[in-house]
């Protein structure tokens, strides 16, 4: 390319509509070495094979250079590093920064969550005013609860506290739109999920097992005596206590489906403005009352309500409970197989704090194995799309589509908030998300909103300017790039491999000084290498 060219940013976009190029730079290597035992080699699929290459050699085993302590901290308790945050944790230390983030409502959010409830109203509604639009409002509703918490996401300074809103979400799993489902969850999110996410355990099961949303999602709203529905009871010691090994018997879930009848909710025939359609409802008149035996505990005849809560309490307190969270909350922060040291170390600050999360967390973050073991999961897909965002930081990022793009982006990864269908919650293990097609669907995703071609996404302002500090060599450019967007250091077989493709478009030697222009052109495609590239997937 001549000095006296521009460079044309419109014309290599337009060569690279098939992504021929881009897979084959990917496909070099730029680390993948490190996930290559669960991910397939990089290439197209079969629907995209007429334009890219169809089955490229298998990546190099490039070590992945170490990110700084801070970094790994960030990646793993936030949607993704944010430079600020970056530089704040280096100052203030890891501890003083987790602890801030543990003081989670000394966090001022006030200015967002005035943004969220002007941009997504239903969110803020009670199931009385959500039914009265029903089913009509269903597709809102949906689009508003997934918006809302997107913008949290990418947007709250209350990281750590989105996390465990996320970790409890998918943990007490509801599918959004299930039924009645649209005029209840938004109530389950805020006063269920949000409300206990880092307080005690017991609390949060119990506001769970009396949510509108959960006892409508797993059948207990007909759960009665001479019919006992067992959804419900199965599904609390399997999934939300005990753990598929926890101990329990078919007879306990038998003992606790019927400890739970009567738990029931007002539905729109029952309501009247002073009992209002999508509370908690407790019917003895269906209840059983005769003794029962959950895990060796006598539930005595009689009880009514009390009933069900004895059985919360002997969950809460379950040796099993504890291990079966503390090794949820360590594959989430560490590892997909945790070191059984840090698991154990985890559930015995669960038991001896009756289940105070935020202790809880602590002992995870004392762990050698949650510094130790970085790199060992990958991001995902609401981890990925926060983190595009974060780690560019604009202040104008959100679209002005009232989501609409981020809802389609994150559909088409495969992790739409609220739409898991199963009361499992959607997978935190690596083998679940490192698939072919899914990290080409990222790639599609990182390369297109950075280089600024979507709809709604072109109006984002991102100031490459202030990143780029005067760089005008490909080198420098590249330097400052991977500073400030990357935040962590590439091998130098990486870097190399990006220069090389640099080099090739430019037609210039990498530490020959570019045209005024060049360095903000080429940023957007560099930012989109470098978010493609598995050390943005790491976590």
């Amino acid at each position: 390319m001549a000095d006296d060219t521009v460079f044309d940013l419109d014309g290599i976009l337009a060569r690279l509509q098939n992504r021929r190029e881009f897979l084959q730079l990917l496909g070099k290597g730029l680390g993948y070495g490190a996930i290559a035992t669960v991910l397939p080699a990089c290439g197209g699929s079969s629907s995209d094979s007429a334009d890219e290459p169809s089955s490229p050699a298998s990546p190099p085993k490039i070590a992945v250079p170490k990110a700084s302590p801070e970094y790994t901290v960030l990646k793993r308790t936030s949607f993704g590093p944010h430079r600020d945050e970056l530089a704040s944790i280096k100052n203030i230390g890891i501890t003083d920064y987790l602890e801030r983030q543990l003081d989670y409502e000394n966090i001022n959010v006030d200015a967002l969550e005035t943004e969220i409830a002007t941009q997504f109203p239903l969110t803020l509604q009670t199931p009385a005013g959500l039914i009265q639009n029903f089913p009509n409002n269903i597709f809102d509703v949906a689009t508003q609860m997934i918006a809302a918490t997107q913008y949290r996401q990418m947007f709250s300074g209350r990281q750590l506290f989105e996390i465990m809103v996320e970790f409890w979400g998918d943990h007490f799993n509801i599918h959004l739109v299930n039924g009645l489902g649209p005029t209840l969850k938004p109530y389950d999110d805020r006063q269920v999920i949000r409300e206990h996410a880092l307080g005690n355990f017991r609390e949060l099961l119990h506001a769970s097992a009396k949510s509108p949303a959960m006892l409508f999602y797993l059948d207990n709203f007909f759960n009665q005596v001479g019919g006992p529905n067992e959804n419900y009871a199965r599904e609390l010691m399997e999934l939300h206590t005990l753990g598929v090994d926890g101990g329990y018997t078919e007879d306990d879930v038998k003992e606790v489906a019927r400890c739970f009848t009567g738990w029931t909710l007002r539905f729109p025939n029952d309501a009247t403005p002073a009992e209002p359609y999508g509370e908690f409802v407790f019917a003895d008149g269906i209840h059983d009352n005769l003794d029962k035996e959950v895990l060796g505990n006598p539930i005595v005849a009689g009880g009514g309500q009390s009933d069900g809560e004895q059985v919360l309490d002997i969950l809460a307190a379950h040796p099993s409970t504890a291990n079966f969270i503390a090794t949820k909350l360590c594959r989430r922060f560490i590892s997909d197989s945790p070191p059984q040291a840090a698991i154990d170390s985890v559930a015995a600050a669960f038991t001896s704090s009756n289940g105070e999360i935020k202790d809880t967390l602590r002992a995870l973050f004392a762990t050698p194995a949650f510094l130790d073991s970085a790199d060992l999961k990958i991001t995902r897909p609401s981890e990925y799309l926060a983190a595009l965002v974060r780690a560019l930081a604009p202040d104008t990022a959100y679209p002005p589509d009232k989501g609409l793009f981020w809802f389609y982006a994150q559909n088409t990864l495969g992790q739409l908030p609220f739409y898991w269908p199963t009361p499992d919650g959607f997978p935190d293990q690596q083998s679940y998300w490192a698939s072919t097609g899914g990290l080409l669907n990222r790639w599609r995703l990182s390369f297109l909103s950075f280089a600024g071609i979507i709809p709604g996404v072109d109006t984002i302002d991102i100031d490459y300017s202030s990143m780029l500090s005067g760089a005008n060599t490909l080198a420098t450019v590249l330097d400052k790039i991977t500073e400030a967007v990357l935040m962590r250091p590439l091998s130098s077989d990486d870097r190399s491999i990006i220069l090389a493709w640099l080099t090739d478009y430019f037609n210039k030697a990498e530490d020959e000084p570019l045209l005024v222009n060049e360095p903000e052109q080429a940023s957007p495609f560099i930012a989109a290498v470098l978010v493609s590239s598995v050390y943005f997937h790491l976590r």
